[in-house]
């Protein structure tokens, strides 16, 4: 059996990976297999909140990150046997693909049992709103600043509003940080909004609310973002936090074709939508949702994506993480602990954050939320106890090393039972 994969990035690595033993895979990608654009926004993460300022090193850090997991991902796809192509790949119909390569040679047909489609999604900017490079950049092109700006603009919320404004206030840089809305939102849940926007606010961070329809103007000296009620901002320079869109029907999909079952298969039999040309979603997520695609294309697995046990995060330091429901959605009760609670916080000076677990009516775990430094590390242990069933009273009996922020889990269901 012959699969083929469209896209490179961790969706498209985690189908090839999951098919490759068990068929003969080809991956297509426009870009080197690993090539994810968030990761240089999360490398500038990560060394902004360990004291990095030095905007060059950072970028070369950066550079050298994903060249350095590029690698990697291409010597894990040889050891697998997996074919990998470079161009850009339009399906033609059901198991039919076009490669066009970059060298603008002749187009190369490709034939398949099966076809993964994990192409991710593209940026969408408003109108008059295009990046230059210069004064006005995206928010994954942060390499393209070769010094650090005095001042900036950061237009737009989501995930990606709240990281941008904390990377530039702790490089010392003035934010303004003009919102859609009258308070910025994570998209993620809404428990942790005003938590971040007032820590980003102690952070020096200025917001700017109901800016939605916000134009930029870019000079020699600066930019200037006006609103459509003719407030007005000036900055060294903009930031554009984006959002992202999928096309399937760029890909040759018709839209008639589009509609999917629970493993991601469209009416094109053998034709599998997964990542952002299914749902926009965190990697995790999409990384399931192709696994069980490719395991149920190459008929090893019948089983679609569970990703009700999934942990979705952002921010660093603290990181925000979220899984299954909380108690705003429909959760049958709630406990919260600081974490100042646990010794943790005071060996390593990070007093500030929280831990709230769920549960269902027979007691267990539903799902939980943490504002902590590695949020996402705190509740991998909670995504397990859910995929097991287990109730709360046992996680009460559990003890991690102590001092650790892994104590808190425990903590806070020995607070529930009293």
């Amino acid at each position: 059996m012959r699969l083929v994969v469209l896209g490179g990035g961790p969706a498209g690595l985690e189908a090839a990976r999951a098919a490759a033993p068990h068929a003969n895979v080809t991956l297509v990608s426009a870009t080197a297999p690993g090539a994810w654009r968030p990761l240089a926004s999360q490398v500038w993460l990560a060394a902004v909140t360990t004291g990095m300022r030095d905007l060059l090193a950072i970028g070369a850090r950066a550079a050298r990150a994903a060249a350095a997991w590029q690698e990697r991902c291409a010597a894990t796809l040889a050891a697998l046997d997996v074919e990998l192509l470079t161009g850009h790949a339009r399906l033609t119909g059901p198991g039919q693909i076009e490669l066009e390569a970059d060298d603008a040679g002749p187009a190369r047909q490709l034939a398949a049992d099966a076809v993964i489609v994990a192409c991710g999604a593209h940026d969408v900017f408003p109108a008059g709103l295009a990046p230059d490079q210069e004064r006005i950049i995206g928010a994954a092109e942060l390499d393209a600043l070769t010094a650090l700006p005095a001042s900036a603009l950061v237009l737009g919320d989501g995930p990606s509003g709240f990281e941008l404004c904390h990377i530039f206030s702790l490089l010392g840089t003035t934010v303004t940080w003009l919102v859609p809305d009258a308070t910025p939102h994570s998209r993620l849940t809404p428990e942790v909004d005003g938590y971040l926007t007032r820590l980003l606010e102690r952070q020096g961070v200025q917001l700017a609310p109901r800016a939605n329809g916000a134009q930029l103007a870019a000079d020699a000296d600066g930019v200037t973002a006006t609103t459509p009620e003719g407030a007005s901002y000036q900055a060294e320079v903009a930031v554009l936090t984006t959002l992202r869109r999928s096309d399937p029907e760029a890909l040759g999909l018709p839209a008639a074709q589009a509609a999917t079952d629970v493993y991601g298969q469209t009416k094109w039999h053998g034709v599998y939508l997964v990542d952002d040309d299914l749902e926009p979603a965190t990697a995790s997520v999409a990384m399931a949702q192709a696994r069980a695609a490719a395991l149920h294309a190459v008929r090893r697995s019948s089983a679609p994506a569970d990703t009700r046990h999934i942990v979705r995060s952002f921010m660093a330091q603290p990181q925000v993480a979220k899984l299954g429901r909380l108690a705003t959605e429909g959760a049958h009760g709630s406990v919260t602990v600081a974490l100042a609670e646990g010794a943790a916080a005071y060996v390593h000076d990070t007093p500030e954050g929280f831990l709230t677990l769920t549960w269902d009516q027979a007691g267990r775990v539903a799902g939980a939320l943490a504002v902590a430094p590695a949020a996402a590390d705190l509740l991998a242990p909670v995504a397990l106890a859910m995929r097991l069933g287990m109730r709360l009273d046992e996680l009460a009996a559990s003890y991690a090393p102590h001092p650790s922020l892994g104590e808190l889990v425990a903590l806070a269901a020995r607070k529930m039972e009293r």
